[in-house]
């Protein structure tokens, strides 16, 4: 019988709370070179909030795209963005309100290969 050996990278920053214009989730930057697949969790604690997940090939993502277009998630609630072969080197998440008042979120994120 064989066993499958993975390697893992995770991220678990601290929560944040979400403002009235995007801004990136401390510490959810993830470098995927060495890795094949990438997932992230985010749950928002308070309020609404608006999420969207941004790709890039340069470190200090000047050249990021958005991978996953913005969704709301509900108080309480749990969203999801997971791919099964990342397309590119770096990844984060990004943040917003989604009503009048602020959410705090927490983000999760695992790359394997």
């Amino acid at each position: 019988m064989s066993t499958i050996n993975y390697k893992v990278k995770k991220v678990a920053p601290a929560a944040q709370a979400s403002t009235a214009a995007y801004v990136v989730v401390a510490g959810s930057g993830m470098d995927v070179v060495d890795y094949a697949s990438l997932a992230y969790t985010l749950k928002a604690v308070t309020n609404d909030v608006k999420w969207k997940v941004f790709g890039a090939n340069i470190s200090d993502y000047s050249d990021e795209v958005e991978v996953q277009g913005e969704a709301t998630v509900s108080a309480g609630a749990v969203g999801s963005y997971a791919v099964s072969i990342a397309p590119y080197a770096y990844y984060r998440v990004k943040i917003i309100d989604a009503v009048a008042g602020h959410s705090t979120v927490t983000v999760s994120g695992i790359a394997k290969r």
